[in-house]
């Protein structure tokens, strides 16, 4: 008895910091993607942006700090670390436990259930994608601005990284905001739960033409 409590209560604490961890990235997420849009408003707003989060303002030259980037990405690289960690006692890793998920899916045809199955997909997708795009920028932060993040995106073909990047991390932070809603007991009734679904599709849609609309943007700024 004693071990199976133990085991609960370990689930529990996974469980826990897989949600905090989760919503913490989002925000970060969301956060990050309003700052680049910032190019969206021209350049001279982007390296405001850009000099203010390397702490221009402490600097006597104000050209600041741009080691400081390079300290949010190991910290954004650490995290995420820690959420798969926490995460991935849930994924079906077996081919056993994958056939019986695909077996439950085609008799049960519950919504949450594919909600869950996109969220693991696009977890995979991001776990591949987001130590190139944090090594991208750590490692060179200094040319983080209008024309250094252009040439990063456009010029050296970044694209290819931050479009599907874009999408799956978008997809994957809201509907694991909306399953942290329902873990911790946010929808009561099928009506909020129904409010809760259409919220994590606005903001699915909303984030993801934010993004798509900044990418756009730097081209202009991409060097011949």
């Amino acid at each position: 008895m004693a071990g199976k409590l133990d085991i609960r209560r370990w689930s529990g604490v996974l469980d826990l910091g897989q949600s905090i961890s989760g919503v913490v990235l989002a925000l970060f997420l969301w956060t990050h993607l309003l700052l680049v849009s910032s190019i969206l408003l021209g350049p001279e707003a982007m390296t405001w942006v850009a000099r203010n989060m390397e702490l221009a303002f402490l600097s006597d030259d104000g050209h600041g700090y741009p080691w400081v980037v390079s300290l949010i990405a190991i910290g954004v690289a650490a995290l995420a670390a820690f959420h798969v960690l926490v995460a991935i006692h849930k994924l079906p890793l077996s081919l056993r436990q994958q056939r019986a998920l695909k077996s439950q899916m085609q008799v049960i045809n519950h919504s949450d259930t594919r909600l869950w199955s996109w969220q693991a997909g696009t977890g995979i997708v991001i776990l591949m994608l987001l130590p190139v795009h944090l090594w991208l920028v750590g490692s060179a932060p200094e040319t983080i601005g209008p024309v250094g993040s252009a040439q990063r995106i456009w010029g050296e073909y970044g694209y290819v990284i931050y479009l599907p990047l874009l999408l799956t991390v978008e997809l994957h932070a809201a509907i694991g905001l909306y399953r942290v809603a329902l873990k911790w007991g946010a929808a009561r009734d099928l009506n909020t739960r129904a409010r809760l679904r259409t919220i994590k599709t606005v903001l699915s849609v909303l984030f993801v033409g934010i993004g798509l609309a900044a990418l756009l943007a730097f081209i202009p700024h991409t060097p011949a």
